[in-house]
């Protein structure tokens, strides 16, 4: 690691472009922590948006994905994984004593000492002597800070570190019962505030409405974890969070997954997790999940997918999926038009739908594929078209193997596809919850939406949207 003095590092950034100093994309690579052999550990304690100032408490305890709580809120009587804690300013992760503790991004140490914790502790707990903390300054406008590491720190003010370069060991000093992590986000600043906090939450905020973290200093919470179209369980782009009955899996994509049990109702919920990619181009996706073999799963998983505007509001859709479909491979849940960088989200809870069936539900890869030819998402300037023009050709007419179906809107909006036969049997159907204005295509193999062979025949198939109703005939030769 190679010094550099404060006042060096901050005439270097004086000199970086603006646009990467102010990036909002993410720019943590990995995790904060030694991975153990299961990859992640699960998030058990989060960022109060209603107000992270970490040694105070209203009462109110606001996640991420907007679910607010009034009871049990206090640390350390709040329900671990669903409403801790009043007033936390971070992400708390419980593990092994010792544990390293890691640089999740370069950057530049600003503090590195033991010192007195923060007074009151939260929920009144009894300080276990000076606070091991260390806070990085990582040149983009955003500063990560480590809280309960026990001697000897690692790393000393005017380090540069590097990714993965390790800092010090997880402990319990300070403001801290057992062995954890407190790692915390702050934007704009390093400095702790506890009447307009700087701290941000790296999870983003997925919801309806605007964070209201943004009314301290104008700082919006963003997915800050680089991602990819293809995101695993335990990759960077996904986090479990804390729950009592986690199962690990040694089935699913990369001979991996977990499962949790199967719940009805959002007060017995406990376990939940959450994919983020980070996607190139703007445009249609099929969101596809991995389904492992051999899990007696959930018949109607509900999948939460979320889409943010550029304020920072997200429209969500829910899509009930039976998780034992085609066991051993990708499957798609749904086709939505999306945004471009860490926009987009899928959370999936251990609540499912009235008449499931399967005991468990399972946590596995999620990829996100492009469907378009034409970049979505663009603006379109003029007066509201009169209609939407849908089918645009069908090639090749006859067919034997696939055939694609050209189609354009020039009003934004839900697309059914239905397919029927001579009879008039409905033999397929897709919802795409939203498509852009633009071209897009739609490809059809001959089969029903859960896999299985039809013979050849005559088909009409059917794109219905807010705005118009087209169909075409095919004729299907095997």
């Amino acid at each position: 690691m190679k010094k550099l003095s404060i006042i060096s590092f901050l005439y270097m950034l004086h000199f970086f472009n603006q646009d990467f100093l102010f990036s909002q994309d993410p720019f943590l690579e990995i995790r904060p922590y030694s991975p153990p052999s299961f990859e992640q550990y699960p998030a058990s304690q989060y960022v109060d948006h209603h107000h992270p100032y970490s040694n105070e408490t209203d009462n109110i305890f606001l996640r991420f994905d907007g679910f607010e709580f009034n009871d049990n809120v206090i640390y350390p009587d709040c329900l671990s994984g669903s409403s801790c804690y009043d007033g936390h300013a971070g992400v708390d992760y419980f593990m092994p004593y010792e544990t390293p503790i890691l640089a999740p991004a370069g950057g530049y140490v600003l503090w590195a000492s033991f010192s007195d914790p923060a007074d009151p502790c939260p929920g009144g707990i009894t300080p276990n002597g000076d606070q091991g903390t260390i806070i990085i300054a990582h040149g983009n406008d955003y500063f990560t800070v480590y809280l309960h590491m026990v001697p000897p720190l690692s790393v000393s003010v005017g380090d540069n570190v590097e990714t993965g370069d390790t800092l010090g060991f997880a402990g319990n000093s300070g403001c801290a019962i057992s062995t954890h992590l407190h790692f915390e986000i702050r934007k704009g600043n390093w400095f702790f505030d506890t009447v307009e906090p700087y701290a941000v939450d790296p999870f983003g905020w997925w919801h309806t409405s605007l964070d209201p973290i943004e009314s301290f200093r104008g700082n919006r919470s963003e997915w800050l974890w680089v991602s990819d179209e293809l995101i695993d369980d335990g990759d960077n782009g996904f986090q479990r969070f804390q729950g009592p009955e986690w199962n690990y899996l040694s089935t699913g994509f990369n001979n991996d997954s977990w499962s949790a049990p199967s719940v009805s109702n959002q007060e017995e919920s406990r376990h939940y997790a959450m994919w983020v990619p980070f996607l190139e181009d703007s445009g249609e996706y099929n969101i596809e999940m991995f389904i492992p073999e051999g899990v007696e799963a959930s018949t109607e998983a509900i999948y939460e997918i979320s889409v943010k505007n550029s304020n920072g509001v997200s429209s969500r859709t829910n899509v009930t999926v039976d998780q034992n479909i085609n066991p051993g491979s990708f499957e798609t849940i749904a086709t939505l038009g999306l945004p471009t960088g860490s926009r987009s989200a899928v959370v999936l809870r251990d609540i499912v739908g009235e008449s499931s069936e399967g005991s468990s539900v399972v946590f596995d890869a999620i990829r996100f594929s492009p469907n378009f030819t034409t970049s979505t998402f663009e603006d379109h300037n003029g007066g509201a078209p009169k209609s939407n023009a849908l089918v645009k050709s069908v090639f090749p007419n006859p067919f034997n193997s696939s055939t694609i179906i050209n189609y354009e809107i020039t009003i934004g909006g839900n697309i059914v596809i239905n397919i029927v036969d001579a009879l008039g049997r409905r033999v397929y159907n897709k919802q795409i919850f939203y498509s852009e204005p633009g071209k897009h295509y739609f490809i059809w193999n001959g089969k029903t939406e859960l896999g299985k062979e039809l013979p050849s025949g005559v088909y009409l198939i059917s794109f219905t949207s807010n705005e118009a109703f087209s169909a075409k005939k095919v004729l299907y030769l095997k």
